[in-house]
This record gives C-alpha cells, structure tokens and sequence, in this order.
C-alpha cells in the first residue's frame, strides 16, 4: 500500500462530538486514555461482526467496550489491578435487574451489620481524610470487604464504585463523588490532598454508598442487551503473547492499544485511593508495572535519555514481534505512541522493530492533541513540557493489509456521521 495521505487516513475521529460517545465509557476516568472514537474507527473499517479485537495495554477499557457495542469480541489484558477491574466489567455488562437485585442484598446485609468505630479507626489516615467516619466510610468499608470481584456482578459494581471514589463537588456543594472535593479524578498524593483541604476549609459530606451507586449504574449503563461478550486478562503484556491457550494461532483481526510512553506515568501512584478499595498497595502495584522511578517528580532525567530509549525500543520489538503469531493474515495493529520532547517515537519504533519482524508498515498518522484534552497533561505548567504534545498512530499488517471499507471522504461522513453530528 503506497503510503499518501488518503481520506481514510487522516485522525477523523478528532471530529467526534463528546456526548457522542456510549455512556458505559464513563464508569471511571483513566490516565492517558484515548477517546472511544478511535478505535471505534478502526473497527469499523477494518472487522466485521464477530471478529476479535485485542487491546494488550487495556486501561479502562475503552477498546473492548468499543469492540462489544459494535458486535465484536473485545479481549482487553492489563497487568494493572485496577485496569483489570474495569476493563472485565466492561467485556462482561449483566444484565441491569440483576445488578440492582445485587445492590439490594448488599445495602440489606450493610443494615444488619454492625461496623465498629475501632474498624474505623484501624483504616489508613490518608483514607480517613477524605471520607465522612459516620455513613460513607463504613459503607466503603463493608463493600470492600463484601465484593468479590471474581464474581462478574461484583466487579461490575467495584468498577462504578471505584468511578465515584473521588472527585470534584458541583457548585452548589453537592457531589455525585463520595470523597472530599478534589481538584481531579485521578488521585494527587496525601500531602497535597491534606494541604489542599486545610487551604480550602473542606467538609466532608455524608453521601450514602448506595444510593450514589445506584444513580451511577443508571447514568452509565449501557442499555443495549445486544453487547457481545468479551474476555479480560491480567497478565504481562509480552508473557501473554505466548499464552495459546488464551491468545489461539492467527484469531486476532485487529490490535488497538496505547503501550506505555517511555513508562512515564505512574499508574499505582495517581490511583493510590481507588487501589486501596481494591486492598491494593500502590507502591507494589508500580513495581508489578516496573514503572521507572528515575521519572518521579523532581526527577533531572530527559526522557529522551538513550539508555532508556533503548530498553523500551526493546520492549516494543519483543512486544510487536508476539503479534505476529495471534494476527489473522491481513490483519492490523494500530498503536497509539506519544512522540516524547522532540522525539518522534512511533518512528523511532519502527525504525527499531522493522528488521526484526515480518510486519510491514501501512502508515504512520500524526494525530495532534488539541488544548489540555490529554489525561497526562496534568501537572501544570512548571511540567508542561513533559505532555504529550503529538499522538502518532503506527499501523502495521500482516502481509498484505485488509482494505478499509470506506475510502472516500462521502463514504466516511456517511458511515460516521456521528463524529460530525
């Protein structure tokens, strides 16, 4: 395939429209997400019904999810714990009566069960900051012992309630959130938080667990009975290449993923408050995610350092490679890799891994990021030039690429009006 900048080519689904996008989505925030638009698009052009959609570095799922609401089979694997959590509830949606028949029964034994103030008072200081002691912490309480997350109804429940855990309260001091007001939904560290309530004069509100989950269940399920079932895994990303119980010889019709960009972000570290409810230590889940400590905060270490480059060009070789096992013939990868400084690193990927695999290149699309829309882009100015400014989408096949199934820009706007609505 020559490689121009063909209609189908360029990010399209940057038109998109936010309220556009499958309500299911917004069961949790997620650092460094892209929107459910792109692998919507990928989908559609290149899978039919049926065909399985792989995302190895899942998140919170927006992949699988787009795969299910489209009649495909979403397999979605993270290593992280909480990526875990809620990308299996979204692969897996019960039915709405039962989840509500399950919340029922929990609130009923909640009543019946007595929570004393020592249980309270053995909780985290951290925790006990953010939470009302008299009604929303014991209720967290129960319900993080209670759930069992390896029972699908449960961990579609944990998933909404791991969304409400924090957040910032509307105008007006009421809150869809469980916790103190806080400035984001993902979690800033317990001396900044301590120091952000002294400053603000915050009070805790007593929210009921229950009744706020319920109201979340309603605004966010999908209402489609139609959803195809999928699969979730928690395992490493390269280990699970070579799991054919799980990933069967050329069943894959399409890669949509997002690996890490140079291991920048810390994925326990900015959820340590939902890992907690997940009785998770945040520290140990960053070193199961081998995240780079040199890149913490106050850290003097280019990212575009060599010796690191080198070990994630590594990573991404090893990692590429696998797939060419898993892909169907004609089947594409497409990999979101942020381009780091002045690094263009879906290039320098490529350049890397091409004389090592059979793959072939289709194109690599530039795909700007407008404004502060980028989850990273979230620790002000002092570190703005450590966002990522410029998303590039490498898309690769094996052997001779399938066609897309819209070309023109006429076929485009008419099979994805909805971006343009």
């Amino acid at each position: 395939m020559a490689r121009k900048q063909r209609a189908w080519l360029k990010p399209i689904w940057k038109t998109n429209k936010k309220k556009w996008k499958n309500p299911a989505h917004n069961i949790c925030s997620y650092l460094a997400m892209f929107p459910p638009s792109l692998p919507n698009y990928f989908i559609k052009q290149f899978t039919e019904e049926g065909e399985k959609v792989y995302d190895p570095f899942s998140g919170r799922g927006t992949t699988v999810l787009e795969a299910a609401l489209n009649n495909r089979v979403g397999i979605g694997n993270d290593l992280n714990p909480l990526a875990c959590v809620l990308t299996g509830a979204k692969t897996y949606i019960p039915k709405y009566e039962n989840i509500m028949r399950r919340l029922c029964e929990l609130e009923e034994n909640f009543n019946n069960t007595y929570i004393s103030r020592e249980s309270i008072l053995r909780i985290d200081p951290d925790i006990r900051m953010l939470y009302d002691e008299e009604v929303t912490l014991p209720m967290l309480l129960y319900l993080k012992n209670e759930l069992d997350i390896r029972r699908k109804i449960d961990r579609y429940i944990m998933a909404i309630l791991l969304g409400i855990m924090h957040g910032k309260h509307r105008k007006d001091g009421t809150s869809m959130y469980l916790s103190i007001s806080m400035p984001n939904t993902f979690s800033m560290s317990p001396n900044y938080v301590r120091k952000y309530i002294a400053e603000n004069n915050l009070v805790k509100l007593q929210q009921n667990v229950f009744e706020l989950l319920r109201d979340r269940i309603a605004k966010t399920y999908p209402w489609n009975r139609a959803l195809r079932k999928g699969k979730s895994y928690q395992y490493d990303a390269l280990k699970i290449n070579n799991y054919r119980r799980i990933l069967k010889d050329e069943a894959i019709d399409l890669i949509v993923t997002s690996p890490p960009y140079l291991k920048l972000i810390r994925y326990g570290k900015y959820n340590w408050i939902r890992l907690w409810m997940l009785g998770k230590d945040f520290d140990m889940v960053d070193d199961q995610l081998k995240i780079n400590k040199a890149y913490e905060e106050g850290s003097n270490i280019k990212l575009s350092d060599r010796l690191k480059l080198e070990e994630y060009l590594i990573f991404m070789r090893n990692l590429i490679c696998g797939w060419e096992r898993i892909l169907k013939p004609g089947a594409l990868a497409c990999i979101v890799i942020g381009d780091v400084e002045e690094l263009k690193l879906a290039e320098e990927v490529w350049e890397y891994v091409e004389p090592y695999t059979n793959l072939q290149l289709v194109e690599i699309i530039e795909d700007k990021i407008e404004g502060n829309n980028k989850v990273t882009k979230i620790w002000g100015q002092e570190r703005k030039g450590e966002a990522t400014k410029v998303d590039r989408i490498l898309i690769i096949s094996k052997g001779e690429p399938r066609k897309p199934k819209f070309t023109t820009k006429a076929q485009i706007k008419k099979n994805f009006k909805y971006f343009y609505e």
